[in-house]
């Protein structure tokens, strides 16, 4: 399938070509590709960005929304075992939803004998400590919309418009239940090392079930905090992407599951 027809990723190439990496960028919840599309600028010339194009939002809006996390992490995978076909190496990012999409996503691609670089899990908790907090998703629009701004994710001149609500909104409440309904199961360690980041203030990712990341892999497991809460990227972005360049040129580079 030719790059620029695949319905799942948009690539962002450097200016190195073939690039020394690619790595991965699974959205947040609500959200589409192209939060992650100005990074391009602030991340060396020999990785490719690929966005992650989830369906019912941003360029696929009219397909339908996933209704199961395991599933769309299966067609993730499918898609991105395609793309590594060129044999570049690849790293996962996923921040919130996107981080346990990213891990699901990583656990599938063991079926085919591939593995991320690294895997970067931002703003969630351990799989394991899935289900510690009480389901957000079924509340009434009027308090899912006071959830929503206290994460402090989104403009407020956003949230105040009522066209803005309606349309988005409920995109934002499927993805939630996607997470709501998400059921933990025990597989096989990932191979390749776990990077989890958070927010020291993140009221909705406590810091003590973090620890659980540990257990999914039999690489290494470390936990990198910023200031901030949920959103803490977006406060704290310059010191994010210098932190994720640090870290992806400085681990060795390897695809294939030994």
């Amino acid at each position: 399938m030719p790059r620029s027809s695949n319905p799942w990723f948009s690539f962002l190439p450097g200016s190195s070509q073939p690039p020394a990496l690619r790595l991965y960028c699974f959205p947040y919840a609500g959200a589409g590709h192209t939060v992650f599309q100005h990074w391009r600028a602030g991340l060396p010339s020999d990785i490719e960005l690929a966005l992650v194009k989830l369906p019912g939002r941003g360029a696929r809006f009219g397909e339908p929304r996933a209704t199961s996390l395991a599933d769309l992490a299966e067609a993730l995978a499918v898609a991105v075992a395609q793309a590594s076909a060129d044999g570049i190496p690849f790293a996962f990012f996923g921040h919130s939803m996107g981080a346990l999409l990213a891990f699901e996503t990583a656990r599938q691609l063991l079926r085919q004998r591939l593995s991320p670089a690294q895997l970067l899990v931002s703003a969630r908790t351990a799989p394991l400590a899935h289900g510690w907090r009480e389901r957000v998703a079924d509340l009434p629009q009027a308090q899912f919309l006071e959830i929503i701004r206290g994460m402090n994710g989104l403009p407020q001149e956003l949230l105040d418009n009522p066209e803005w609500v309606d349309l988005f909104l409920p995109i934002i409440r499927d993805d939630f239940a996607l997470c709501e309904d998400y059921c933990y199961r025990p597989a096989p360690q990932l191979s390749c090392p776990i990077h989890v980041l958070a927010g020291e203030t993140d009221a909705s990712v406590p810091l003590s079930l973090l620890d659980g990341w540990a257990q999914e892999s039999h690489a290494e497991c470390r936990t990198w905090l910023f200031p901030g809460g949920h959103f803490y990227l977006f406060e704290q972005e310059t010191e994010l992407l210098e932190l994720v360049q640090r870290l992806l040129v400085s681990e060795p580079l390897r695809q294939a599951v030994n």
